[in-house]
C-alpha cells in the first residue's frame, strides 16, 4: 500500500524522504529557506509514515494527521508554506470545490481522529533527525500507527 514510490517500510525515514525529494524539481531546494525546508520535511515525514499520496484528499489527511498525531506547530508550518504558488494551486481548485472535497473527506477525517487517539504517543517531529535514522516500520510500531 505504498503510495510513495520507494517508501518500503523497511527503509529508514531519511531514505524515504530522500526518495521523495528526488522526484521534486531540482531548483526548489535551492529557492526554499531553511524554515520552509524544515516544515516541508516534517510534512513529507507525515506523508511517508501514514502512507499518503499527493492527491488533494491525501493532503487534507496529511494536515489532519499532522495536527492530531504529531507535535508539529501547524500554524508555523502554514506560515512557512503560504507561498504564492500554494495560493495559486488552491485558487485553481476553487473555494466551492475545495469545500466539497473537505466534506467528502469527513469520514476519513473522523477515522484519522480515532486512529490518532489510539496511538501510543505523538510523533516528535522536532526531533526528526533522530527519527530519520529509524526504519518506517519501527517508527510505526513504536508510536502505534495503524494504517
Amino acid at each position: 500500500m505504498n503510495k510513495y514510490l520507494g517508501s518500503d517500510p523497511s527503509m529508514t525515514l531519511g531514505e524515504a524522504i530522500q526518495n521523495m525529494r528526488a522526484s521534486e524539481p531540482e531548483d526548489f531546494a535551492t529557492q526554499a529557506s531553511a524554515d520552509i525546508m524544515q516544515s516541508l520535511e516534517q510534512h513529507d515525514a507525515v506523508h511517508i509514515l501514514f502512507d499518503l499520496g499527493t492527491s488533494i484528499q491525501d493532503e487534507i489527511a496529511a494536515h489532519i494527521w499532522m495536527m492530531l498525531a504529531t507535535t508539529a506547530n501547524v500554524s508555523q508550518m502554514h506560515r512557512a508554506v503560504a507561498t504564492q504558488e500554494h495560493r495559486s494551486v488552491l485558487a485553481g481548485i476553487g473555494h466551492f470545490q475545495l469545500l466539497g472535497i473537505w466534506c467528502v473527506s469527513l469520514p476519513r477525517i473522523i477515522g484519522i481522529f480515532f486512529k490518532s487517539w489510539r496511538m501510543k504517543r505523538k510523533i516528535a517531529v522536532e526531533d526528526l533527525s533522530a527519527l530519520k535514522e529509524q526504519s518506517i516500520l519501527v517508527i510505526r510500531q513504536e508510536h502505534g500507527i495503524v494504517l
